[in-house]
């Protein structure tokens, strides 16, 4: 019996679970209401809900409270359960009438994070992400910094012409985020072109034609082109890190040979 417990939470078996509770709810969310396969793919659904409930109460009881939390996929193990456990009220509680029921069962998508665990050197690769963020965050803040004024100008400028992407500094902040990232970074400024046409606002629409062109240039190169550019440079170069410091310690170490053999060379030339 000992020996079925322990195979059921080794972690094969969990990630054989993991991956069958990835298939269950894309199947489930692809079959059509009311329909005997997404009944069959929903208890599916959970009966792995209750499996990873086994699992972490199996763990916990084999390696006792402070040795299971003490690891921290443990504790994210165990921290993903406890957000998927609405989703066993499902039979209960009819989702239709609570609503809350179906945001809590959405903590079921944090399952599928678990396969994580999984992958190889994911340790060595969770410290090259830290250190990538940690030097990317003075690029962040000043890419935020920009955002906040263009938007607040853009906000002042264009509000009155496109309340749609320019009512207020949220919205201006999410379409001067789009123009970064070179997207609707023309139609945006085209649509302003046109209103301000058909508009009484503007007096002269040939100007703010050449105006708004140029705001959205400078926006572009300054955030799509230097902003982002820069920001994914850091990112990449620190995530590497790790390679370059090997590749400069093994050059560094043939350079000190090299130096060696020189000094020897020499010596026994002397002689």
């Amino acid at each position: 019996m000992r020996r079925l417990v322990g195979w059921l939470v080794s972690d094969r078996v969990v990630m054989a679970a993991i991956i069958v509770n990835t298939i269950a709810l894309f199947l489930h969310e692809m079959s059509s209401r009311g329909s005997l396969e997404r009944v069959a793919w929903y208890w599916l659904d959970y009966l792995c809900v209750v499996f990873f409930l086994f699992e972490a109460v199996v763990k916990i009881r084999r390696a006792g409270w402070r040795s299971y939390w003490a690891s921290w996929w443990n504790r994210f193990d165990l921290t993903v359960v406890v957000i998927s456990l609405p989703a066993l009220l499902g039979p209960v509680l009819p989702s239709q009438e609570f609503a809350f029921i179906l945001v809590l069962r959405l903590g079921r998508l944090f399952r599928l994070f678990r396969v994580l665990r999984f992958i190889p050197n994911l340790e060595h690769l969770a410290v090259g992400i830290r250190r990538a963020l940690r030097a990317s965050v003075g690029v962040f803040l000043a890419l935020f910094l920009i955002i906040l004024i263009l938007a607040v100008a853009a906000t002042l400028l264009f509000r009155d012409l496109d309340p749609e992407h320019f009512g207020n500094p949220v919205s201006s902040a999410y379409s001067i985020f789009r123009v970064f990232t070179v997207e609707g970074w023309y139609e945006i400024p085209e649509s302003l072109e046109e209103r301000a046409h058909s508009s009484e606002l503007i007096d002269n629409p040939r100007l703010f034609s050449v105006s708004v062109r140029l705001f959205f240039i400078a926006a572009v190169f300054i955030g799509g082109i230097l902003g982002l550019s820069l920001a994914n440079a850091v990112f990449v170069d620190e995530m590497m890190a790790d390679n370059t410091e090997d590749l400069e310690r093994k050059v560094d170490a043939l350079a000190a040979e090299i130096r060696a053999l020189r000094e020897q060379l020499r010596k026994s030339s002397r002689f």
